[in-house]
């Protein structure tokens, strides 16, 4: 399975809507569905933010589009 970076990667390159399933800062689960304008590593971690103007950890995502990333963190 490709990384969870390298997927995301792939969805901002072609434009294509993610749907993103994650932690919250509070420890509830959150979704957001758009497409990912920027990728970046701020302090060693991953960081993403979508045309929704959500910024996102992404040790705090636990699926896109279907697929499960719960082993990252």
């Amino acid at each position: 399975m490709d990384s969870l970076k390298e997927y995301l990667e792939e969805l901002m390159d072609l434009k294509r809507v993610a749907t993103i399933s994650f932690r919250s800062v509070e420890g509830g689960m959150s979704t957001v569905k758009g497409h990912i304008v920027k990728i970046e590593t701020v302090s060693g971690r991953d960081i993403i933010e979508t045309d929704a103007s959500m910024v996102i950890g992404a040790d705090q995502i636990r699926e896109v589009n279907g697929r499960r990333f719960e082993n990252i963190c």
